[in-house]
């Protein structure tokens, strides 16, 4: 073969090797979606079992008559600082009625009509890998939580629990529907569990708000089920306000954002406490990563190409409607 002709061939080839996709991007945008769908269908489930939790909590405001007889009512204590626990763990929900509204003969009823819910805690906290723990609160700032920790050292007394997200968006002005929801901006949990998000449904007793159930689901959970199970890619979630809440570090290292930390108890919580704005792609300093935001929310991309720190990217999206989030993969 004319050595000319052997040589343009070599060329031809490797050209052609080096114009090749580095990625099939069907492939990988199919199997974002699956990801996101199984996340969707999760947390569904998750949603649908508070639902249960309501209606399993009103039942026991309707026979509390016949309940409270058959509980244990010494188990209950007032403590130094004038709330109402449960000082021992009996394998059941912890108790903490903070004081914020007088603690009275009414109130320590709903402590011991709401005991049998422990069993529906216990069991969802066994059934679902993401659910780190499970409570009831009532319009009286009690809370039932499980499983049982040390809440004396965690909360503080005169805590107004209803002024809490986790209670106030299942209200009648929040959620006049009466439907189970997810707070699903990241918020840090007063039980210290550090970020987290929940679902919430109300329980109305006699035409009005008496409590609110609630499952937690931890951020750090989040990211180690559905964000670090492939080390190969770089993948986040964002809300539909465009603020990162959960995302590997090479992909928070490429997009220019500081490391996402565990929260730190250095006081206890006393108001929602959310993630801050420099987390946020709509709100980057980088005008190029607010311009993904940008492609993703108003010009409703799932594919976008862009250049950051002169590395030449795509970013394909797919879409979590039960939490309103946005499953991100930055392919390069």
């Amino acid at each position: 073969m004319n050595k000319n002709i052997a040589f343009l061939i070599t060329a031809l080839l490797f050209s052609a090797c080096n114009n090749s996709p580095k990625f099939d991007l069907a492939k990988e945008h199919k199997a974002l979606q699956d990801k996101a769908t199984g996340i969707n269908n999760d947390f569904r489930k998750i949603r649908m079992e508070v639902d249960t939790l309501a209606s399993d909590i009103s039942e026991l405001y309707n026979f509390q008559d016949k309940i409270i007889p058959g509980i244990n009512k010494g188990k209950y204590m007032f403590a130094s600082n004038g709330t109402f626990i449960k000082p021992v763990n009996d394998s059941g929900s912890a108790i903490f009625v903070s004081g914020y509204y007088p603690i009275n003969e009414d109130v320590k009823k709903v402590v011991y009509f709401t005991e049998p819910i422990d069993t529906n805690f216990r069991k969802l906290v066994d059934k679902y890998p993401e659910i780190v723990q499970v409570y009831y609160n009532d319009k009286s700032a009690l809370n039932r939580i499980y499983p049982f920790f040390d809440v004396l050292s965690q909360y503080e007394a005169k805590m107004d629990i209803p002024s809490f997200n986790f209670y106030y968006l299942a209200d009648s002005k929040h959620n006049p529907e009466r439907k189970s929801l997810w707070v699903n901006e990241p918020y840090v949990d007063p039980a210290g569990r550090g970020w987290m998000v929940s679902a919430i449904a109300p329980v109305y007793f006699n035409g009005s708000l008496a409590g609110v159930p609630g499952i937690d689901v931890t951020i750090n959970r989040i990211t180690k089920r559905y964000i670090l199970d492939n080390q190969e890619s770089m993948t986040l979630i964002i809300d539909n306000t465009g603020a990162i809440v959960a995302a590997q570090e090479s992909a928070i290292n490429l997009l220019s954002f500081p490391p996402l930390f565990e929260h730190k108890y250095v006081e206890t919580i006393k108001q929602d406490t959310y993630r801050k704005e420099t987390y946020s792609l709509a709100l980057s300093k980088e005008a190029k990563v607010r311009a993904i935001a940008t492609d993703i929310f108003v010009n409703k991309k799932d594919r976008i190409e862009a250049e950051i720190n002169g590395d030449a990217i795509t970013v394909i999206v797919a879409f979590i409607p039960e939490l309103s989030w946005y499953l991100l993969e930055i392919l390069r």
